[in-house]
């Protein structure tokens, strides 16, 4: 990542490297993703995508992740050409995702390789919980907005799961937009990090599989880390 501006791993590795196991706990916690709310404030109309929000800082020096107050999310327009220039009030994420030991092993992993790779201890962490879904004649979107950045330092992509869905596809860039490669995130704890700065990212649209299913989605955990 150091290297080239990004960064994939396969679940398996992360497993390793973060000690998460698919088991009780880890079924526990991606059933938070069941109780997202629809976000109401996309400006294409899409009524594809569920979410939460909230926010942690972290200093490694104690290794604490501590809340921060419940605000509204808010990209500036030059970001987020979409949906920014505006406080979206989002509902924030349950208390029993907060405190899960899934959730603190997955950021603990990436701040440990944040702290070495940018040799900084101290971050912003910005927690987005994302469902899309895909219905008869309507795609979900992961990217709404197309390729862009975030406007912060690092951003992670999570895999949780996916379920009766082709698609969704991650793409990524350097900062002139030229291609530096895509991967396709199948299997939980698969994940992409990028730097933020020095990258753009999309991801491809989703598509129901089997329309004879009930239903359609993508689950995933982005993560959003700003230098303090």
């Amino acid at each position: 990542m150091v290297t080239n501006g990004w960064w994939f791993s396969k679940g398996e590795r992360a497993e390793a490297c973060f000690g998460i196991e698919i088991d009780a706990a880890w079924k526990n916690f991606a059933d938070h993703w069941n109780r997202l709310l629809l976000d109401e404030y996309m400006r294409d109309g899409g009524t594809y995508r569920y979410r939460r929000y909230s926010a942690f800082e972290y200093d490694a020096t104690d290794g604490i992740f501590r809340l921060l107050p419940h605000a509204p999310y808010e990209q500036s327009k030059s970001v987020n050409h979409l949906n920014g220039g505006f406080k979206r009030h989002f509902e924030p994420l349950e208390n029993s995702f907060i405190d899960h030991p899934v959730l603190e092993k997955i950021l603990t992993g990436f701040c440990r390789i944040l702290c070495e790779a940018a040799r900084h201890d101290r971050w912003n962490i910005k927690i987005h919980p994302y469902r899309i879904v895909a219905r008869d004649g309507v795609n979900g979107k992961p990217a709404p907005e197309g390729l862009h950045q975030d406007g912060v330092d690092f951003i992670a992509c999570y895999m949780i799961g996916r379920v009766n869905v082709t698609g969704g596809m991650s793409m990524i860039t350097d900062a002139s937009k030229e291609f530096l490669g895509e991967v396709e995130m199948n299997s939980p704890n698969d994940f992409v990090i990028c730097n933020d700065r020095e990258t753009f990212h999309d991801v491809s649209s989703i598509v129901a599989e089997n329309l004879k299913m009930p239903y359609a989605y993508r689950d995933v955990l982005v993560i959003a880390f700003e230098k303090l």
